[in-house]
This record gives structure tokens, sequence and C-alpha cells, in this order.
């Protein structure tokens, strides 16, 4: 049953757009509700970090290690490893909705998406209050789900968005979850790439905003490191640059066994290319559904491979 119930949650992800949807126009949220939601969260708090991976299987583990070497950051409070508080914004913007809806005399009075910085405050406050006064916060979840309204419920925080070559990582996922269907798995791919791609043109200039490949991480884990302290203002002296070859492989879809999830990793092991041993098929299906975004995100000039 709980296999049943995964998959349909895939295939909703998969074919219900409005998640993945630029937003035409933007719901007012009033100058107090932003304010109000930075005492809500603490002031005194620095931005916590965020990382959204564009799905699962997108490198969100190991990046979530390597930058939590820092001795800086704190990762997982309360061990909570994934936080897919971004993909309930609907349900926040329907809560909001029904309220109006219960006394009209209210609209106009409070914003009409007021709701979200401050429910998205008050998770962050929650999440702060377990982790020491002296670290930086570190979240982390594999979707892009809501995307376009990351900073409406969280103005006050980090992004870095983690993109993965959707070849690798379709076929990774199809390794992962044998039952799910490959045109919807590059599907599910290609919309969260696009999302991306759109969310890229209004924020790129954002300051503690980064795009970012898990492909450098795992090919030059030093200068991802040193571009992701820049970014979000981490002093990269303090960070361990020693330790962090000896990170062990985390959920690989190669290398793990049934009930183990941390491996040491092998001197050969490289997440990177394994689409190539596909058939003709599985590499002309791709470029029907998700090329234009793979040459979007800068993974190839041409769809000539």
């Amino acid at each position: 049953m709980e296999l049943k119930n995964n998959i349909r949650k895939y295939y909703r992800y998969v074919f219900k757009n409005d998640d993945f949807a630029l937003r035409t126009q933007r719901g007012v949220i009033s100058p107090h509700a932003f304010e109000t939601a930075k005492v809500i969260r603490g002031a005194h708090r620095p931005p916590s970090i965020i990382i959204h991976g564009i799905m699962k299987r997108s490198g969100t583990v190991y990046t979530g290690e390597l930058l939590g070497l820092h001795p800086d950051i704190h990762q997982h409070p309360n061990l909570i490893w994934e936080t897919p508080f971004l993909a309930l914004t609907g349900n926040i913007k329907k809560m909001q909705s029904d309220f109006f809806l219960l006394y009209q005399q209210n609209v106009g009075k409070i914003g009409e998406n007021d709701f979200l910085p401050l429910f998205g405050a008050s998770f962050i406050a929650y999440l702060y209050s377990l982790v020491p006064d002296d670290k930086r916060m570190l979240l982390k979840v594999p979707g892009v789900e809501y995307l376009d309204y990351f900073y409406d419920v969280f103005p006050n925080e980090n992004l870095l968005l983690l993109t993965r070559d959707g070849r690798d990582l379709v076929a990774s996922t199809i390794k992962t979850w044998p039952q799910l269907r490959f045109v919807d798995v590059c599907r599910r791919w290609a919309n969260s790439a696009n999302m991306i791609l759109r969310f890229k043109e209004t924020y790129k200039d954002r300051p503690g905003y980064w795009l970012a490949r898990y492909e450098d991480s795992v090919n030059q884990p030093e200068t991802f490191v040193r571009e992701a302290c820049a970014r979000f203002n981490l002093d990269p002296a303090a960070y361990p640059f020693d330790k962090m070859n000896n990170l062990p492989v985390i959920g690989s879809s190669t290398t793990r066994k049934q009930g183990d999830t941390w491996m040491k990793k092998t001197k050969g092991f490289n997440p990177i290319g394994r689409w190539q041993q596909w058939s003709p098929w599985k590499k002309m299906t791709f470029k029907r559904i998700a090329g234009e975004a793979l040459i979007g995100l800068g993974y190839c000039d041409n769809l000539d491979w």
C-alpha cells in the first residue's frame, strides 16, 4: 500500500502542472506582513540556507553534508532530514482564501498572500529554536514545487538551487524505483528544469541566491565550497577542506544495499555519465521531452548525443 501511495504521489507531481507554473500575477503581500515575518523568525538569526534540489536523486544529501562540514553550519535540526514546506504553498493560499470567505470584510485589510511569509517565518523560527545561537541553519528538500513563491514564503532566507544532468538523474531514479515509467520521470525532470529556468530569469541577481550544479560539487568540491562561502557569507578559512574527501556516499542508487544508506566511497565511484549506456529509444525519448530544458541548463549545446 505504501508503494502504491508513493507512485500515486509521484504521478501527481508529473501531471499536476500548477505546482510548477510561474505566476502571471503576483498576489499582494503587505509590508507589515514582511516586517512581522522578520520579527517572528528572529531578526538576530542569520539567513538559513535552504537547498532545493531539482527533484529526488539530485544530490541534495551529498551537497548538504559537504556544506555541513563548515563549523558555523547546523543541518538537520531535530533530525529533520527534509523540509518540504514550500510544496504546501497551495494549501496555505487556499487556507487564506477560506479565511476571507468566512468573513469577507477582512478582504483588503490583510494582504492577499500575507499568510505565506507569516507561516514560513513561523516554521523557520520553530526549526531555529532547535539550533544553537552561534550556528547557521541548513535545510534541504529534493523538489521545486511552488519555487516561484520561495521569497514570498521565505523572504529572509538564502536559496541554493541544485540541478543535476537530467539524463543521469532519470537513470538514477529508474534504477532506484524501477516501477516508475521512463517517460514520466523525464517529464518530471523537464517540468522542474523549466521552473528553475523561469525562476532564474527573475532572481538571478538577488543576493543570497545561487543556482549550482551537483556535478560541480562532485568534480570540484573545494571550488564548490568556496563559491558557497562567498554566496552565503561563510568564512572559507574555517572550513575543514581536509575532511571533504572522506565524506561517504549517501543513498547512491549504485552503491546502497537493502537497509544501508551510508557507504564508503570507492575509488572508482562516479555518478556522472551513466546515461551513456541508454538505448537509442531512451535517448530519443528524453530529447523529445526534456532536450530543450537540458540545453537551457547548460548541460549540452545541442541534441547531437
